[in-house]
C-alpha cells in the first residue's frame, strides 16, 4: 500500500502477526521489500513485519533528487 509522506508516495507491506512485537524492516540500495521474503515465514508468526520501499525504490515514488540521508530518515 502507498501512504503519502512528505509529498512522496512510499510503499509499505504489513504482514505478520498483528498482536505482535512490531519489526521495522528497510532494505539496501537498489533493493526492494522483496530483499526480505525469505525471512518472512520465520518473522511472521511472532512479529508484526512493516517493510518499507524507500524512495525511488521498489513500488515507491521516485521524486526528483538529490536524496538527502535526513530525507530518507524523515520518510521512515
Amino acid at each position: 500500500m502507498k501512504i503519502d509522506i512528505n509529498g512522496n508516495g512510499i510503499n509499505i507491506e504489513e504482514s505478520g502477526n498483528p498482536n505482535g512485537t512490531p519489526l521495522l524492516m528497510g532494505h539496501s540500495l537498489g533493493c526492494s521489500v522483496r530483499m526480505w521474503d525469505p525471512q518472512m515465514s520465520v518473522l511472521e508468526p511472532q512479529y508484526r513485519v512493516v517493510r518499507i520501499d524507500m524512495r525511488g525504490h521498489g513500488d515507491s515514488d521516485a521524486p526528483a533528487g538529490p536524496y538527502t540521508l535526513d530525507a530518507l530518515a524523515d520518510d521512515v
